[in-house]
């Protein structure tokens, strides 16, 4: 057995971990993760799971220590597979919550370029495998900006588990075996479980492709007037439709009780989450990322595709307009594909945002980076494999191909460098529900979000906080709901909490009373008195439950429970499972069905020499100049180290402004201004600040202008003294100005009061109350 298992592993794969070493190496090497981003949400999350299942709850959809102890069904809406991948390191006694989702974001950067190597190399050649794997990791939003920036933990697992899911399905469509199957199947059901955009939006992808396939099929059949690969194709959408199944239990309580929370906080004209006003540029796109400062906040970046995806991937494309890439099929589909992605990631696709009623709440359409990115590293390597192909013909070298391999896998890295070295961080600290609660009282956030959403849409306005509630979190005890000042003269409660999602009041009554308790209500909570099902009533507009308590010596118990909608989603999903498992005890291998090995590369691992002499030299050198800083900026004190026009402005020895960088000094008529100013604390600031930047005409006159509550999406109160803050404007001029001399200027301001920050000059004297930048000419 272990000999068999030997022989048909592919040493590939080791290399495709040398590849990723880098992507990975800032979590294996520092401790922690970085704090302020999303991250941590997602690690208060598997925390409060974790005391669930400890406390003895089979998958729990409430969340009873959220939102200031009322609780809320986080669980029951948000996508479980990374908490559940993570809960088993987490219940380790060495491991704590913080631990244990960086172990699963490893592996899911990790799965992102096996997935995609064996995708790759199954169509294209091993070679070309490690130039997609490559090309895949090494793009900026895969590599940095969902992992450092965004702590988008969830999103980010789903661009590992998306490319395996392809991989299952392509080996399932070329070789009809259990293993294929049951892969596919479980792949599936994984990308609809990683996360809940990003998710959908795959399976509508595999579910396209196994469609672009049937029609491949019915093609076939008529060319050949035969019946065309359709075996292939009922073996993908079965696999598809069974993962589709088996992840019921967690998307069909998710559609059928969706009116039953509060969603369209997720989305609103105007706002953060306005997906209008995240659209990005064709230069945004095509640009090169900016090298991280580890003296700011949170250092720029940019939202790209990466010079080199961009450029093999044209290569691809172009590979396929020859009609020189082998699978050319593939290829049209993932040209397609990326054309289709590209053009919703641009303002001229805002009409279909509008138009299709579920695309709002994809929110950001910048997060179509990551399909873009695995699309790209496709159409890349089979237009590496073209060329090195060409190559090889001429130069009758046999070792040329292999350096050319080298050199493309070996690009997106070497670009990546500085990308590799994100600003180190501090220490998480310690997880537990205090802290959760202490950070809900601070306004961060609430239950985990930002924006009140999955709060049970009986919740008419958010109640306040209550110490009575919270007051036990700080022994360690669990929040006492019970409202004790409703209570009427001589009745007593005694509160047993049985399991976490199950309390026992003994309630002590001198006449009939509505027992008020501080818990939302939500479909799922069962209250009986005595055993018999209970009246109850819901208290508005907090949305608490309320129970009609009768007169003398009762225990009422409070249960969250199942709903029809859940049972029924478990059992298709174990309907699912058994149609599956039974599948793949059915399936006998077809021996004539191999999976496709490109020309004779499956025994020339040998050739693969360069591939990991260029690779690991840059994993090595990379790894050893990290302490020198070569890759990154190092802002201090008040000195900006990047590129940027310095302006060291007063704003009332409160906040100087370091400079600024402008994306043009002159402009047409209803071209855009991209502003990045760069603030800076001067002391601990109590007030929450706001920013403008006016443009202004010859007049004083306002034309344009750009404001934001928090100056780089960032409360003032919570600067540190350490580090400076980017703050980015795009302000976009009228279609209409007459051309000219434009002042840009900016400041600072308290909009609930209407004053603001004073500019002192170098002897503290105030001489305005805005900084004039520069002057923008109109043409």
């Amino acid at each position: 057995m272990i000999n068999r298992i030997r022989r048909g592993f592919d040493p590939g794969f080791l290399i495709v971990l040398l590849i990723c070493v880098l992507a990975v190496w800032p979590l294996i090497s520092r401790a922690s993760l970085p704090e302020g981003t999303d991250a941590e949400l997602h690690i208060f999350r598997l925390h409060e799971l974790s005391y669930l299942i400890r406390g003895g709850e089979f998958y729990p959809r409430w969340a009873p220590d959220f939102y200031h102890g009322y609780g809320y069904p986080i669980f029951n809406y948000y996508a479980p597979l990374i908490y559940y991948l993570a809960l088993p390191f987490e219940l380790l006694p060495s491991v704590d919550a913080t631990l244990a989702s960086k172990i699963v974001l490893v592996i899911g950067m990790i799965l992102a370029g096996v997935g995609l190597y064996g995708f790759v190399r199954d169509n294209w050649g091993r070679r070309a495998g490690y130039v997609a794997a490559a090309l895949y990791v090494y793009s900026p939003y895969i590599q940095y900006i969902d992992p450092y920036i965004r702590g988008a933990l969830p999103e980010a697992f789903s661009f590992g588990v998306f490319p395996l899911a392809l991989w299952t399905l392509d080996r399932l469509r070329h070789r009809r075996s259990a293993v294929s199957w049951v892969a596919s199947v479980l792949a599936v059901a994984a990308v609809i479980l990683s996360h809940n955009l990003m998710g959908l939006f795959f399976f509508g992808f595999l579910a396209s492709w196994v469609v672009w396939h049937a029609g491949l099929a019915w093609w076939q059949g008529r060319q050949t007037n035969g019946q065309g690969d359709w075996p292939a194709v009922g073996r993908m959408a079965a696999a598809m439709l069974l993962g589709l199944g088996l992840a019921a239990f967690f998307w069909l309580p998710v559609f059928m009780e969706r009116n039953a929370v509060t969603l369209n906080t997720l989305i609103g004209q105007g706002g953060h989450y306005d997906f209008r006003t995240h659209f990005l540029s064709l230069r945004d796109l095509l640009a090169f990322s900016q090298r991280p400062d580890w003296g700011a906040t949170q250092s720029p970046f940019r939202f790209n595709l990466g010079v080199v995806q961009g450029l093999l991937g044209l290569l691809g494309v172009a590979a396929l307009l020859l009609g020189r890439a082998r699978e050319r099929a593939q290829l049209l589909f993932f040209t397609l594909a990326l054309v289709v992605v590209t053009f919703l990631m641009l303002p001229i696709s805002e009409p279909v945002w509008d138009a299709i009623p579920f695309l709002p709440f994809f929110q950001f359409p910048w997060r179509l980076l990551g399909a873009a990115a695995a699309l790209l590293a496709i159409l890349g390597a089979a237009g590496v494999e073209m060329a090195v192909g060409w190559v090889g013909t001429r130069s009758h070298r046999g070792s040329a191909s292999s350096w050319l391999y080298a050199a493309a896998t070996a690009l997106p890295m070497i670009l990546a460098l500085p990308l590799s070295q994100p600003a180190a961080w501090e220490p998480f600290g310690e997880v537990n529900t205090l802290r959760m609660s202490l950070i809900e009282n601070s306004g961060r956030w609430l239950g985990t979000t930002s924006t009140a959403d999955y709060v049970p849409a009986t919740v008419i306005m958010l109640p306040d906080r209550r110490n009575s509630v919270v007051a036990p979190i700080q022994q360690g005890l669990p929040p006492d709901r019970v409202n004790y000042d409703a209570m009427p003269d001589g009745a007593a409660v005694l509160t047993e909490v049985v399991r976490p999602l199950l309390t026992r009041y003994h309630v002590t009554a001198p006449k009939q009373f509505r027992l008020r308790l501080f818990l939302f209500d939500f479909p799922g909570w069962q209250v009986t008195v005595d055993g018999q099902p209970a009246e109850t009533e819901i208290a508005e507009p907090e949305g608490f439950i309320v129970v009609l308590v009768p007169q003398g010596e009762h225990v009422v118990e409070v249960k969250f429970g199942s709903t029809p909608a859940r049972t029924m989603s478990w059992l298709v999903s174990l309907f699912s499972l058994g149609i599956a498992l039974a599948g793949a005890w059915r399936i006998k291998r077809t021996p004539d069905q191999t999976v496709p090995r490109p020309g004779n590369e499956s025994d020339s691992i040998r050739a693969d020499g360069p591939i990991i002499v260029v690779v690991g030299g840059i994993v090595l050198l990379a790894i050893l100049l990290e302490p020198l800083g070569f890759f990154h900026y190092h802002s201090e004190g008040r000195e900006l180290d990047i590129p940027a026009i310095s302006t060291h402005v007063n704003f009332g020895d409160q906040i100087i402004l370091l400079g600024y960088n402008a994306s043009a000094a002159s402009l047409r008529p209803g071209a855009t201004l991209d502003l990045t100013l760069y603030w800076q604390a001067q002391r601990s600031l109590d007030i929450d600040y706001q920013v403008f930047v006016h443009i202004l005409d010859a007049n004083g006159v306002l034309v344009a202008q750009s404001d934001k509550i928090n100056p780089g999406e960032f409360p003032t109160h919570r600067w540190p003294l350490n580090k400076y803050v980017p703050d980015i404007h795009h302000i976009t001029l009228p279609a209409s100005l007459p051309s000219g001399e434009y002042t840009v200027a900016t400041g600072m301001w308290v909009q609930s009061e209407g004053w603001r920050l004073p500019v002192f000059d170098s002897s503290g004297q105030t001489i305005g109350d805005r900084a004039d930048l520069f002057t923008l000419r109109v043409k």
